[in-house]
């Protein structure tokens, strides 16, 4: 390892953040069987908490924990490259953990990964919903099918000439998945989408997740292309700022609803079980909204009577309030475009620019040009 070509330790860091399939260990197998247990109690006036079962946990994954802790090892802190891949080593690691420990462990691990959100963020949060509330929003139906929606996601990316594909998936939690390691957007099978998402979506998506990918692609290093440790915080606050800049929360009004709602999802689940939860949310959520963030805040739990959840939901409101404040502050967000960075990073990637190891982005969206 000592002695080992640093192009060769990024390609086998993203080799094994790949290999993992960090996302499908974490979705239940038995989704559907336990939200129709739940919703049959629920009208028996009986709480519930579901139990989920997940994919087999490989052995082989200790293989690939011994080797990155030999690439901890080797890799010198003082210089950025071998930095970054020290961060994503450890963020890596930290994974693994997550994916291997059991129940009780599980909220600490996931809050050690990922954070929880602070008083700013469920502020904002509370006050979005609050107002939601109080002025008797009424959330629009779902009509547009992913067979719709995968369409217009291709035709987009097929106008804007970016090579990925845009498939259907049964095996996601969220609505929307997007792939950097196989250039491909997951569309959720099961979920329609509203009429007034369409747009915000190509924004999102796209404009985001996609150029922040593609673009990571064209550098020397896979690891702007797969993702730098806590890159998502800022993808997500700044898919949020382009989707404001763009009009699309005021078109789509319940999305900026249930990005609080993720936030307070987190909250919740830290502190209460799955029903307990559910509950909270239908405060402001009609019921299937209120199990799907339930769901999502729960997954990774085997018994969601316990306390704790995967903590990544509350990402969307921190990140907006953060890279708002670097907006601010700095007012260059086409950095952020240079691949999947986090705001912590920007320091490092303006110095490698500077030393013409990374390029400036191709994609960057019309807002920036």
């Amino acid at each position: 390892m000592k002695t080992m070509d640093i192009n060769e330790i990024d390609r086998r860091i993203s080799e094994i953040a790949q290999e993992i399939d960090f996302y499908s260990l974490l979705t239940p197998l038995n989704r559907e069987e336990e939200k129709e247990k739940f919703f049959d109690d629920l009208t028996k006036g009986q709480p519930y908490n579901p139990l989920f079962r997940y994919k087999y946990r490989d052995r082989r994954l200790d293989g690939k924990r011994e080797w990155l802790e030999k690439a901890q090892a080797a890799l010198e802190s003082e210089d950025d490259i071998q930095r970054i891949l020290v961060k994503k080593v450890d963020f890596i690691i930290t994974q693994l953990d997550l994916l291997e420990c059991d129940d009780t462990r599980f909220r600490d691990i996931a809050a050690g990964l990922y954070g929880i959100p602070d008083t700013e963020c469920l502020k904002l949060a509370e006050s979005i919903l609050s107002e939601s509330r109080d002025q008797g929003y009424t959330f629009p139906e779902e009509t547009v099918t992913p067979d719709e929606m995968a369409s217009i996601l291709r035709e987009d990316m097929e106008n804007r000439k970016i090579p990925w594909k845009c498939v259907l998936s049964g095996k996601i939690v969220p609505k929307i998945t997007v792939s950097g390691k196989d250039s491909t957007i997951y569309i959720n099978s099961g979920v329609n989408y509203t009429a007034e998402e369409v747009q915000r979506l190509k924004v999102h998506e796209i404009q985001v997740h996609v150029f922040r990918g593609a673009n990571g692609a064209a550098q020397p290093f896979g690891i702007f292309r797969e993702g730098l440790a806590g890159y998502d915080e800022t993808e997500e606050g700044l898919a949020m700022i382009s989707e404001d800049i763009a009009g699309c929360l005021k078109i789509d009004r319940r999305q900026e609803k249930l990005y609080a709602g993720r936030a307070v999802c987190v909250d919740y689940c830290m502190n209460g079980t799955f029903y307990e939860t559910f509950t909270r949310l239908r405060e402001f959520f009609p019921d299937y909204l209120a199990y799907r963030l339930a769901e999502r805040g729960k997954r990774g739990l085997r018994d969601t009577s316990q306390k704790g959840g995967f903590t990544k939901g509350f990402h969307y409101i921190s990140g907006w309030i953060k890279v708002r404040k670097y907006v601010e502050e700095d007012g260059d967000l086409s950095i952020l475009y240079v691949g999947k960075i986090g705001l912590g990073d920007v320091g490092a990637v303006r110095r490698l620019i500077d030393k013409g190891v990374l390029t400036l982005p191709r994609y960057l969206p019309e807002f920036i040009k």
